[in-house]
């Protein structure tokens, strides 16, 4: 595909961002995005990034109400305004009818001026999609590909099912970066660590910002899902716990509308954490995590010794749903150890809101009924009682629209934006 056909709104020096692998943590390593070079914004272009957040936030959608938000003349606006309007960022929706005088026009984001791809890399399957600049899905289709075929098989597969996106959506769309959603380092080493084919998050990045022309940036999936569900459901939420709930235990936060990961992006592995009197081998090399007693994995095989049909989460879950008694009793036990866990750290971290995304949480009410159980007795009754727990609202697309919020604020940044226009100014 021509790159032309997903030219990125970043100048030439950020599309790709140059990446690193960091290596002071080799437990925990994750693929990191230098920041843009900083540049002095022309005095011609100055604050148009200001501009364009102030519409997309719905603060000001007139040029008189941005001359009042930034303190600037209506003329300098204007300026700002003609430039985000050609580059079809910005559009007039209509035009305002209260008071005297010259109507003035009513402008918008344009959110489909370009276009995100996001990915969902689950340990035996993909789920890749195309959204808008508003994070809404255009185009979105499930690949099985184990992680196992090692990081350049991803690549190739990501690639492949971008280029058919794009195709579908509208290839003359700016691609203005891809977020990709990857499993925890210990489950990728577990499942791929064994295997003749090297697993290197720097394969894909640099793989798909070379083709696409544009950022890439990946987080642990779980952080994604967390802002997926924060940005379109709980937009008011101040601090949101979103645990994944399948073949491994999970969790991601997000504070004030960011996400929090610890200084070695390891916040959240509680599928890790110790259970009392469990002594079965974990991936981490421990024994009696979570994950050994309670992730669909480990049900999928108690349940198989039970003479059950079942070989993963998602079979747990089908048994469940069919009412085998079996299946409900190991699902509802999963969610009172979940739960105890979460107690803790509902104990910790006071949130308002807690979601529950995997194929652990569709199975019936049981799952969300022990987690009830255990968290009402293990949590302050004050926290507990001010706290929703709720299944994930989003579903499957839950991770996507995370992984295209975090593109969309990134590329659209003032800063970003005011870099763009500045490089434009000197060509």
């Amino acid at each position: 595909m021509s790159t032309k056909l997903v030219k990125s709104l970043l100048p030439p020096d950020l599309s790709p961002y140059s990446a690193r692998v960091r290596s002071d943590q080799p437990t925990a390593r994750r693929l990191t995005l230098a920041p843009p070079p900083t540049r002095t914004p022309s005095p011609r272009v100055a604050r148009t990034g200001e501009v364009l957040d102030l519409i997309r936030r719905g603060v000001a959608t007139t040029t008189t109400e941005l001359a009042t938000a930034m303190g600037l003349a209506r003329s300098t606006v204007a300026e700002r305004l003609e430039l985000l309007v050609k580059q079809g960022l910005v559009m007039s929706v209509g035009e305002t009818t209260a008071g005297r005088g010259r109507p003035s026009s009513v402008l918008a984001f344009n959110q489909r001026a370009g276009v995100t791809l996001t990915a969902q890399v689950g340990m035996s399957g993909t789920l890749t999609a195309i959204t808008d600049l508003a994070g809404e899905v255009r185009w979105i289709e499930q690949v099985h590909l184990d992680v196992a075929e090692g990081a350049d098989a991803m690549a190739a597969m990501l690639q492949r099912q971008f280029e058919v996106g794009l195709a579908a959506v509208d290839a003359g769309k700016r691609v203005y970066g891809i977020g990709i959603g990857l499993p925890g380092d210990i489950e990728i080493a577990a499942r791929a660590g064994g295997t003749d084919r090297p697993w290197d998050p720097a394969v894909i990045t640099t793989r798909l910002s070379k083709q696409f022309g544009c950022p890439v940036f990946t987080d642990r999936d779980v952080n994604y899902l967390a802002l997926g569900e924060q940005r379109s459901t709980w937009s008011s939420s101040s601090t949101l716990l979103c645990l994944k709930v399948g073949t491994v235990i999970a969790a991601g936060l997000v504070v004030g509308g960011d996400v929090i990961r610890g200084s070695g992006g390891l916040f959240g592995e509680i599928g890790h954490s110790k259970v009392a009197g469990a002594q079965g081998p974990c991936a981490c090399g421990g024994r009696g995590c979570l994950n050994t007693v309670a992730g669909g994995a480990v049900l999928a095989d108690v349940l198989r010794r039970q003479g059950h049909e079942a070989h993963t989460a998602r079979d747990v879950t089908a048994l469940a749903n069919r009412g085998v008694v079996d299946a409900i009793q190991v699902v509802r036990e999963a969610g009172v150890q979940i739960g105890a866990v979460a107690a803790s750290l509902i104990n910790m971290l006071n949130p308002d809101v807690v979601t529950v995304w995997g194929y652990l949480a569709d199975a019936g009410d049981q799952f969300l009924a022990g987690m009830h159980e255990a968290i009402y007795k293990g949590a302050l009754p004050s926290s507990a009682r001010a706290l929703t727990l709720e299944r994930s609202r989003l579903g499957d697309n839950a991770g996507i629209t995370g992984a295209a919020f975090a593109v969309i604020g990134k590329t659209l940044s003032p800063e970003l934006i005011d870099n763009y226009f500045t490089e434009l100014a000197g060509a």
